[in-house]
């Protein structure tokens, strides 16, 4: 380009001929005249098209291989990774992967999607999506569930982590989102998730799971779903999947359980909205203003679970997505339905919950409560010792000492109802009151269900008490005491 400019000012300027010029510059009289009429850049231009020697025996292959595709389903067609392993096994291709690559993007006509810039009224829309992430949660590493609600308008967001993606964590996102976000927009758009669309219809409508339209109607935002494929309708909450986990989960964090998770996962999202920019404010000066035309939640909300019937079985339990929950000896037969929350299951019989029982999420797994079990065993205490609620019950070591001493002292199964009973006592009681008063009845030489009731100080504490004081040489009968 140098060469050319020396040359247009050696002709227009100083008057010199073409003849001059290229004697003085060495050029031949077609380049000086060139240069001369054209002062851009210098092009090369070829007369005939490179060519393709290592792939052109291949592209008729190629183009069969993309038409019959045409008539196959559009999740098992030819990607060019497998067209070029295909060609270099059947047909010995010798050339390279990315030379395949270009030549499929040719056949197939891939032109770059382009976006249009779109612009958001205040408390107008929002998008939602589930992703995934790895922390360490408890020592182990574990794959949680994000859920992402972000407002179109000032693209503040909220997140948090959950153990699945079932319709009931979608309710509990939505229900900790609006209350975090402080209201409702007035749409929100989503993939075609199963938990909220039954059935995909002609063009953008759809059949929605009526549990689904239930709870969204106690907050009248409409519902829009993407097309099938077309991820970049809500890009916005696509990239914010990744965003989350480059920024806030790299490297893998530890935390001991959800709350903890989900409580930095907040701090976050309000440290990022003060510090990000848009449109010259930054996102959380954009959302307070949002705020206050966003939709009030209503004054009752929805309970973020699914329900369903169950029978509750011989053996006390009723069955959930695989799992098994016990409930009290006297519902066994009985209809109830049974509340499937995030982290926990909650049974009812008749508007009553009769159990309440931490979420599992295994397989075939039994999550017992002992206290529904005693009153049975305390008909049948031969069954005590294989009982698998009080195999699975944590006890202190206290606990089996004192009831070794009670089978010592009992007749056939005294001793255990004995310590049935005294187990009893921790469904009213705190675990470590309990355990001070075996301990302290351990202690003195003092075994039986009334003896912990008197170290626990329930009636009639105070006058066994008053026994063992006057009566310390009698220790032994103090059992006999009690019962008279």
């Amino acid at each position: 380009m140098d060469q050319k400019e020396i040359i247009r000012r050696e002709y227009f300027l100083n008057r010199k001929s073409m003849r001059e010029i290229a004697k003085e510059l060495h050029h031949s009289r077609k380049t000086i005249r060139k240069a001369i009429y054209d002062p851009g850049v210098p092009e090369y231009k070829r007369s005939l098209p490179a060519p393709k020697r290592a792939i052109g025996p291949f592209v008729e292959i190629i183009q069969q291989w993309l038409k019959e595709d045409k008539q196959r389903p559009a999740k098992q067609r030819h990607t060019a990774k497998r067209i070029y392993e295909r060609l270099k096994e059947e047909y010995g291709y010798q050339g390279s992967g990315r030379t395949v690559r270009r030549e499929v993007g040719l056949l197939r006509g891939t032109i770059p999607d382009s976006h249009v810039p779109q612009t958001y009224q205040a408390a107008e829309g929002g998008t939602f999506d589930f992703g995934e992430a790895y922390v360490i949660l408890s020592g182990q590493e574990t794959r949680v569930h994000l859920g992402c609600l972000r407002l179109d308008y000032s693209s503040h967001y909220f997140v948090c982590a959950l153990p699945t993606e079932r319709q009931e964590a979608l309710f509990e996102c939505h229900l900790r989102g609006f209350a975090y976000l402080g209201g409702v927009p007035g749409r929100i758009r989503y993939d075609n998730l199963k938990t909220a669309v039954y059935k995909i219809l002609t063009g953008k409508r759809r059949q929605e799971q009526a549990s689904w339209t239930a709870f969204r109607s106690h907050f009248l935002f409409e519902s829009e779903y993407v097309t099938p494929g077309r991820g970049q309708e809500k890009g916005g909450v696509e990239n914010l999947v990744g965003y989350v986990r480059r920024n806030f989960l790299v490297p893998l964090p530890a935390f001991r359980d959800y709350g903890e998770l989900n409580a930095y996962l907040l701090d976050c999202c309000e440290q990022d909205a003060k510090r990000r920019r848009r449109f010259g404010r930054t996102v959380r000066e954009l959302w307070q203003e949002e705020r206050a035309r966003l939709r009030p939640l209503p004054q009752q909300l929805p309970a973020a679970c699914t329900t369903v019937m169950a029978r509750v079985n011989r053996r006390q339990q009723v069955r959930l997505n695989g799992n098994w929950y016990s409930t009290p000896p006297e519902y066994v037969g009985r209809l109830v339905t049974v509340h499937a929350y995030v982290f926990r299951v909650a049974i009812a019989f008749q508007d009553k919950v009769i159990a309440s029982h931490a979420r599992s999420y295994g397989r075939e797994e039994e999550v017992l409560e002992p206290h529904h079990y005693l009153p049975v065993l305390l008909r049948k205490p031969g069954a005590f010792a294989r009982a698998t609620p009080m195999l699975k019950w944590p006890l202190p070591p206290a606990y089996e000492t004192y009831h070794r001493r009670l089978r010592e002292r009992g007749e056939g199964g005294a001793g255990t109802r004995e310590y049935i009973r005294i187990l009893m006592l921790l469904k009213d009681h705190v675990l470590q009151e309990v355990t001070a008063a075996v301990e302290q009845a351990a202690s003195s030489g003092l075994y039986g269900y009334e003896v912990v009731r008197t170290f626990l100080g329930e009636e009639p504490g105070r006058k066994l008490c008053e026994v063992a004081r006057v009566w310390p040489n009698q220790v032994e009968h103090f059992d006999l005491l009690v019962r008279r």
